[in-house]
């Protein structure tokens, strides 16, 4: 039994950075902030993000997400004030299929206009998540099936666990100012996740979610009409741990028949942890982006040989004729 605690207290170290954890956060609207729900311009959005964590080690996380948002009540509720909602489905495995934890989630965003000139908007939203968490023994191995021909998966683990597969209902919720000008764009926000502090746990003593504490600020600053540049700060507290991510990319505007392409160029740094240098591409109405994870701490180099690659998708429905008038890509 005592194998198998230990492999708990490593789940939970390791799955506690994973609710989900994203170098681009800004390339994954639902999962910063349930207040972006429909914060952008046009009627629909489709965002995908992909992200396979510490390939130095044998069995990498993989976290993978998809969202979905559309315009409910645009331009019906005055001032062009709009209603939004959101799907968003994510997924995050690891020890080789072993551990997989699977998130379906609903998300619902109110956007007001503070001005008549639109340059002042306030943004609120709510989400909802089913979370269904699971262990396959049949994909994990123990020291008693250690055989001199290999591990015989034939063999009982004789390992027995209270509840290997367990879901529950979660809720968080979020609130964004931003702030749109000719020389830049301003936003800053806060997002509370776990706010029933959920129960979970495979043995018989289960553990409370604590709730996780997310404050966002971006700002974009426009030099001219083809060049600004995009910088972004994110902080995350849960349960006595922090962590920081602060970084800028310089922005680039080009034209090709037509079409409007920004090239992004940049890069993010974790705190006390790794440096993330970052590319992105946008081409007309699809953003793609790029970064990989360089770990700084010699700590977790020593242990882990962290290494990540991470890619991100968005596809906007939108005009980009005002360009100026976008929303900074968060």
């Amino acid at each position: 039994m005592k194998k198998l605690i230990l492999l708990f207290v490593v789940l939970v170290k390791q799955v506690s950075a994973q609710d989900p954890h994203f170098s681009q956060y800004f390339s994954s609207p639902l999962t910063l902030n349930p207040a972006n729900t429909g914060n952008f311009d046009g009627p629909l959005r489709v965002a995908m993000n992909f992200r396979n964590q510490w390939q130095g080690i044998a069995d990498p996380f993989v976290t993978g997400t998809a969202s979905f948002e559309s315009q409910l009540a645009k331009g019906s509720m005055g001032n062009g004030n709009r209603l939004a909602a959101g799907i968003l489905g994510f997924y995050d495995k690891g020890l080789s299929g072993g551990y997989v934890a699977n998130y379906l989630g609903t998300s619902i965003g109110y956007h007001l206009w503070l001005d008549e000139d639109q340059r002042h908007k306030l943004s609120v939203g709510f989400q909802t998540v089913l979370v269904n968490k699971r262990l396959d023994f049949t994909k994990l191995t123990f020291s008693n099936q250690l055989t001199s021909g290999g591990f015989d998966m034939n063999l009982s683990s004789d390992e027995l666990v209270a509840n290997s597969n367990f879901g529950y209902l979660d809720w968080n919720a979020g609130l964004m100012y931003t702030a749109m000008g000719n020389k830049g764009n301003f936003y800053v926000g806060a997002s509370l996740y776990h706010l029933t502090q959920p129960v979970e746990g495979y043995l018989e003593k289960k553990n409370i979610v604590p709730v996780r504490t997310v404050l966002q600020m971006g700002y974009t600053h426009f030099f001219n009409e083809t060049g600004s540049i995009m910088s972004s700060a994110q902080y995350q507290s849960q349960s006595g741990m922090d962590a920081m991510t602060l970084g800028a990319a310089l922005v680039r505007k080009l034209s090709s028949n037509g079409k409007d392409i920004l090239m992004y160029a940049g890069g993010w740094v974790r705190l006390q942890e790794s440096v993330i240098p970052y590319l992105g591409l946008l081409y007309d109405n699809i953003q793609f982006g790029l970064s990989y994870d360089i770990v700084t701490d010699s700590r977790q180099t020593a242990r882990l040989q962290n290494r990540s690659v991470e890619i991100s998708m968005i596809y906007n429905f939108r005009d980009l004729k005002n360009y100026k008038r976008l929303v900074p890509w968060y």
